[in-house]
């Protein structure tokens, strides 16, 4: 308890110092929200791959692996998973900001699909994140903190700091300060979680004596289900009612669940950044390099062999590793794990902020309201998210657990309109609407949350969590495609509106391929789908033998399947190279692209019309409240 206050105190003392600097910057609030799009490549390249890696790998990464084994095994594909949304999203999307001047997702699904719906959704995929998905992850280091102190810093006084401390520097530096202290706060992570997975090697010997303690686990026909892939599919109702033969890691259950990974690069927050972003010059070599490369091996190595050393013995997970070392060593690494953790939920609060504000709150019941109001009430709103998220990590962890589980999947629902935006011209606006509320009711009803709710009505589904082991976001987007594919398909004749229009006439103006990109096109096609069956997909199950000896034994001298990811981790990262560089579709672009400026139109005075809005919407909230009160007192009453 000396060291660890001394770098949480040199740690936010240097947070507030640079979010000050940012705030001067940023003229307190001219370029609060995007940092007036002028994030450097390199800046953004680690933004991103911190953000989507860096806190739940160290943490929730290494306990699955320290659980249930290696089942699992596209945790360790997880630096190509999220880079190959990258190269297909990011410098299309990029070209689409810059010619309709927005600054974030919510905006450019409205300019672009005029859909209010879309816009609603988005901003609450930002508050799944900003609230659940990274207090989840703070709620574990706030534990962690209790652990190293010892009990003398409790649990809600940990999580009530870690808050404050992330509130404060997002409320006050906005975009700039998320960005440039979030590349600082990427390299900390990384360099924690490699000093993690070195301890533990030495810990227990080396890596000959880790594979020694794994081969000793994999002899037991009691846990050496726990180094290979449980079949293809196994059709089971789900979690909660019907356990699967061994474990629930099957081949489908790594697909989809790395199609909820694959969400996170389409999520509010993560093309917040691309679109404050000043060039396209970066995203190849962020997602190559970066992502997939450096940030790539720390998956498929450090977090595998955490995972491992906790495997072997459970006293050596990160919590045990954090305090078997020496005070100052361990401080220095837990405050690693608190900058990953709290880049991505820094980035998640203004991302969510900014969503209820600028694209809910204002256009609806506040249009007149000035930029400086804006980011006034953004600044109380953020405050007010964290609020939340710290009173759901100390009162209610199981409705926190509940929700966050549902970010990655909802997440990944927005892929229809991002690839309508940018790829598949033929998808309507009736049908991405359509298809995106389709994939959220199937994602809510192979849900946990969702099947309670139903259930609290006396509607029992037949089916539990994650049916024939399939993740609930391959559920919500084979509703979401089916649904989208059939919408689209008899409303062809329907337009988009006039800045729909304009930004897909600009992208596919210019980005025409050239002669080499599509004689490469075929050949894209099949080393993608090859990569993704063998890495991710049903091919998996050939890692359960494919370095296993006549005589049984591991021919690497490691479990086959790991041995299996990190092969296909090169073969990925290649694959990422091929797509970015060689078909274009992440490379560096040099190009001028001037604003469009739409036609004039007379606004109408909605004064009224707003003051009605806010009124009809303050008494439905306090239903809604009083509603959950009396629910909530029945409930507690009746046991």
């Amino acid at each position: 308890m000396i060291w660890l206050p001394l770098y949480a105190l040199f740690y936010a003392v240097v947070t507030l110092y640079w979010a000050r600097l940012s705030a001067r910057a940023n003229g307190d609030y001219q370029t609060f929200f995007s940092a007036a799009h002028g994030l450097s490549p390199w800046i953004s390249a680690l933004v991103l791959a911190g953000a989507s890696i860096s806190g739940w790998a160290a943490l929730a990464g290494t306990e699955e692996i320290g659980r249930h084994g290696f089942g699992l095994a596209v945790l360790l594909q997880a630096g190509i998973a999220l880079a190959l949304p990258g190269v297909v999203f990011f410098k299309r999307i990029w070209l689409l900001g810059q010619r309709l001047r927005v600054s974030s997702l919510a905006e450019l699904l409205r300019a672009y699909w005029q859909s209010e719906f879309l816009t609603a959704f988005s901003a609450i995929v930002a508050v799944l994140f900003a609230v659940a998905f990274a207090g989840l992850q703070m709620s574990a280091l706030s534990r962690l903190v209790q652990l190293l102190g010892g009990g003398a810093v409790s649990h809600e006084m940990a999580a009530a700091l870690i808050g404050l401390m992330l509130f404060a520097y997002v409320a006050i530096g906005g975009m700039r300060a998320v960005g440039y202290l979030g590349a600082l706060q990427a390299l900390f992570a990384v360099a924690a979680i490699i000093g993690l997975a070195g301890f533990s090697l030495i810990g227990i010997g080396g890596f000959a004596a880790l594979n020694a303690g794994l081969a000793k686990i994999a002899a037991d026909p009691a846990t050496a289900s726990r180094f290979v892939v449980a079949g293809i599919v196994q059709f089971t109702a789900g979690v909660g009612k019907e356990a699967a033969a061994g474990h629930e890691g099957t081949a489908l259950a790594n697909l989809s669940f790395a199609f909820a990974l694959m969400g996170l690069q389409a999520s509010p927050m993560a093309l917040k950044v691309v679109l404050s972003t000043s060039s396209p010059r970066g995203f190849a070599a962020g997602q190559t390099w970066v992502m997939a490369g450096a940030f790539g091996a720390v998956m498929a190595l450090c977090m595998a062999i955490i995972g491992a050393g906790e495997l072997i013995d459970p006293a050596r997970g990160v919590a045990g590793l954090l305090a078997g070392l020496s005070p100052w060593f361990s401080a220095w690494l837990f405050i690693g794990l608190l900058a990953g953790v709290q880049l991505m939920s820094g980035l998640a609060l203004l991302s969510a902020g900014e969503s209820l504000v600028r694209h809910v709150y204002k256009p609806i019941f506040h249009n007149a309201l000035s930029r400086r109001d804006t980011v006034t009430i953004t600044r109380v709103v953020i405050g007010i998210l964290a609020l939340i998220s710290v009173f759901m990590q100390v009162l209610t962890p199981v409705a926190l657990s509940l929700l966050a589980s549902l970010a990655l999947p909802l997440a990944f629902q927005l892929w229809t309109p991002l690839l309508g935006m940018t790829w598949l011209r033929w998808i309507t606006r009736p049908g991405a609407v359509t298809g995106v509320g389709f994939g959220i009711a199937g994602v809510v009803l192979t849900e946990p949350l969702g099947i309670a709710v139903l259930s609290s009505f006396g509607l029992d589904l037949p089916w539990g969590r994650n049916p024939w082991t399939i993740h609930s976001a391959a559920w919500g987007f084979a509703a979401n495609a089916a649904v989208t594919l059939l919408v689209s398909a008899f409303t062809q004749r329907r337009g988009l509106g006039e800045e729909g229009e304009e930004a897909r006439r600009f992208l596919f103006d210019q980005l025409r391929s050239s002669p080499r990109v599509r004689a490469l096109r075929s050949t894209a096609w099949s080393v993608s789908l090859a990569w993704m069956f063998l890495a991710v997909g049903p091919g998996l199950v050939f890692g359960n033998f494919a370095f296993v000896g006549l005589d049984g034994q591991w021919v690497l001298g490691m479990p086959s399947l790991w041995g299996w990811s990190l092969m296909m981790w090169v073969a990925g990262l290649g694959l990422v190279w091929f797509l970015s560089y060689k078909m274009e579709m992440a490379s560096p672009l040099a190009m001028v692209i001037p604003a469009y400026s739409p036609r004039p139109r007379l606004r109408p005075v909605q004064t009224a019309d707003e003051r009605a809005r806010r009124r009809n919407t303050f008494m439905i909230a306090i239903a809604i409240g009083f509603s959950i009160a009396v629910v909530t007192a029945l409930s507690f009453g009746r046991h």
